[in-house]
């Protein structure tokens, strides 16, 4: 069966079955692709900075987070069955996602355009209140990944590890990802503990301060759980080590990457860089 042929009776191509919500997932992550890719040229020329960074810098790392994030839940939305997959309850949340991260991205992009900041902004009441939209939007981003993760636990037709490892990653990672995610948004700040210096010394490709504590290391290893997680897991299963032996994998990796996340929040807290200059 041809690939338009699969497209028009929605049957499965390969691995990865045709229907609406697996459509909206993985076209929503090879979106971000493309505009990383439109927005390399005016990266690589533009000379305007925004806190000592150049104003694209924000938007690519977005887009490339969030193609992550989107292709994950395409690709570990596979495991449940397809009458699961697209009932009501995970529809709604995959297309309130899909609608936030269009919103999120118009506005980021735009105010990059604009040489001024997308996050903890508060300069003008309309800065204000799309700020306040973006942090709903990063809500629903997150919550789709608890509800497919207990749809995961509930109904997955994957091996053991596979299966444990996304229901665990998906969930503790997107839970976590709250609690940090929302101090952050609420302390004056914003990412930063201490005043960080605009020429300040920062870590090469992710930007985290090195010259103060820095909020957004507890954020990134909380949040890329969902990645880690699952491929323990399908790495435990490709292995044949067994079901308590996936299981202990798994939850070991739960384990470190909770403990590392919370140390890296409180070593920020604490004003300490996670690599000091």
């Amino acid at each position: 069966m041809s690939w338009l042929d699969a497209q028009r009776t929605h049957r499965p191509v390969g691995p990865v079955e045709d229907d609406p919500v697996t459509r909206a997932l993985l076209a929503s992550a090879l979106l971000m692709v493309a505009l990383f890719v439109v927005l390399l040229p005016p990266w690589w020329l533009e000379t305007r900075l925004v806190e000592g960074v150049n104003v694209w810098t924000k938007p690519q790392k977005f887009h490339l987070s969030l193609f992550v994030h989107f292709m994950t839940l395409g690709v570990l939305a596979q495991t449940v069955p397809r009458k699961i997959r697209t009932g009501p309850t995970l529809s709604i949340f995959v297309y309130l996602s899909v609608a936030a991260l269009l919103m999120e991205m118009v506005y980021i992009v735009l105010q990059a355009a604009r040489g001024r900041r997308s996050h903890f902004n508060f300069d003008t009441p309309f800065e204000g209140l799309m700020y306040a939209l973006m942090g709903l939007g990063a809500l629903l981003l997150v919550l789709v990944a608890i509800v497919l993760g207990v749809q995961i636990w509930r109904k997955g037709t994957s091996k053991t590890g596979l299966r444990m490892g996304a229901a665990a990653g998906l969930i503790l990672g997107a839970l976590l990802t709250i609690v940090l995610a929302g101090y952050m948004s609420a302390v004056n700040n914003g990412r930063w503990i201490g005043e960080h210096p605009l020429a300040g010394a920062t870590v090469p490709i992710f930007g985290w301060s090195r010259e103060v504590g820095d909020l957004r290391p507890a954020h990134f290893v909380a949040m890329h759980m969902m990645q880690t997680l699952p491929l323990l897991g399908w790495l435990a299963d490709v292995n044949r080590i067994g079901r308590k032996g996936a299981l202990a994998i798994v939850g070991g990796g739960a384990v470190v990457q909770i403990i590392l996340a919370l140390y890296l929040f409180f070593q920020a807290l604490s004003g300490q860089p996670v690599w000091p200059v």
